[in-house]
Order: structure tokens, then C-alpha cells, then sequence
């Protein structure tokens, strides 16, 4: 009863936040079965730093298996700020009746956060990703704010960063969803390439710069 009447609770507090425009938008572009398969990072914001993520990974990757309980399985792979290849497994879940008001709870922790998708492109290859800062109070969850932390997945990042016209479409969107304060503006997510040959066996990582 009471991780019901909560979920209810954030699943308003969602959607307030994208407003009833983009919810219909959403509700006929979304869906779980698009959702699963492998995405390609692209953006993050400075805030992710503090979920356990931020932008010193590289290479990040999120595959996403629908199991049969209508949950996902998660798989995030990366480097990190050492060239390491990491990788972090976790379940999503939606909440209430939308599958963009989600949450993802890993492995490693022993809490879920909020996860709330509110973009996804025409051709259903780039999706936005929201992480909100909500204090749990039973029943009556309080949201300080829903665009705290940002995350931009792309089916393929090559094919995004030659696409102009698919760049403005997710800047505009993030300018006007108030993504731009020092702890969520969007900042380029590298990539790291591994190399190998008879002198070394490492990965190389581009540099991070700001949007």
C-alpha cells in the first residue's frame, strides 16, 4: 500500500513536470519494448557525480533487457577516470501507470532513484533522461527539483554528433526544460578507444568539454 500511494505520488510529480503537451507526446512516441536494447551516452551533467556515475566515465553504455515481470534489467558499462572498463547492473521499474516515470536501483546500493524520460525523438534513437531530487516523506514525497541530474542516450553516438538538426532539437528541449544551472548544463560524455600493440594494452579517452 504505501510503495503504491508513493508511486502515485511521484508519477504526479512527473508529470507536472513535463506538462500535459509533452506527456501526450510521450505516451504515443514511448515504448518499453523501444526502450530495450543497448544505448550510447552522449551528455551528463556534473550532479550525476553524486549517483556514482558523473563525467570522468567514458564509453558509457546502458542495455536494458525487458524481463518477465514487466521490469528491466540494466546493464551500464564504462571506463573510468583510470581507463578501466567497469561495468554495474540494477532493475527498473515504472511507477504507477507510465513506463517514463521509472525508477533503476542497483546492485551495489540499497535504494532506488528516480529515472523519468522526458524526450524521446521522432525516430525513437535519442531519449532524455531526467534525474529528480525527491525527498522519500511516506505518502508525500517532496520534489526540490526534477531536472537535477541529466543523462542523453542515443542509439548510436556517432550518428547523433553527425546529425545538426537532431544537436539543436535535444538543446532546445534541455534550454527550455531549465537544464542550464553550473550542476546540470550538459556536458559532453568522451569516449575511450582501446588500443593494443607491442609497446602497450590501454585504452585512450578524448577530453570532456561543455556544450
Amino acid at each position: 500500500m504505501y510503495i503504491q500511494m508513493t508511486d502515485r505520488a511521484v508519477e504526479t510529480l512527473y508529470k507536472e513536470f513535463v506538462g500535459a503537451d509533452d506527456l501526450a507526446i510521450l505516451t504515443k512516441r514511448f515504448s518499453i519494448t523501444d526502450f530495450v536494447g543497448r544505448w550510447e551516452q552522449v551528455m551528463t551533467s556534473l550532479s550525476t557525480q553524486i549517483m556514482g556515475t558523473g563525467i570522468t566515465f567514458s564509453s558509457v553504455n546502458a542495455t536494458y533487457e525487458l524481463q518477465s515481470d514487466g521490469n528491466l534489467r540494466v546493464l551500464n558499462s564504462a571506463y573510468n577516470r583510470v581507463l578501466d572498463k567497469i561495468y554495474i547492473q540494477g532493475v527498473s521499474r515504472k511507477r504507477g501507470t507510465l513506463d517514463m516515470c521509472r525508477t533503476v536501483q542497483f546492485d551495489n546500493l540499497g535504494f532506488e532513484g528516480d529515472y523519468w524520460l522526458f524526450y524521446v525523438s521522432e525516430a525513437h534513437d535519442t531519449v532524455l533522461v531526467a534525474a529528480p531530487l525527491i525527498i522519500p516523506i511516506p505518502f508525500i514525497p517532496i520534489c526540490l527539483t526534477g531536472k537535477f541530474g541529466l543523462y542523453v542516450l542515443t542509439k548510436n553516438r556517432d550518428e547523433f554528433w553527425a546529425n545538426p538538426e537532431r544537436i539543436a532539437e535535444v538543446q532546445s528541449v534541455l534550454k527550455k526544460y531549465g537544464f542550464d544551472q553550473f550542476y546540470n548544463t550538459p556536458i559532453f560524455s568522451g569516449v575511450s578507444i582501446p588500443i593494443t600493440n607491442q609497446m602497450t594494452d590501454a585504452a585512450i579517452s578524448n577530453a570532456k568539454v561543455n556544450l
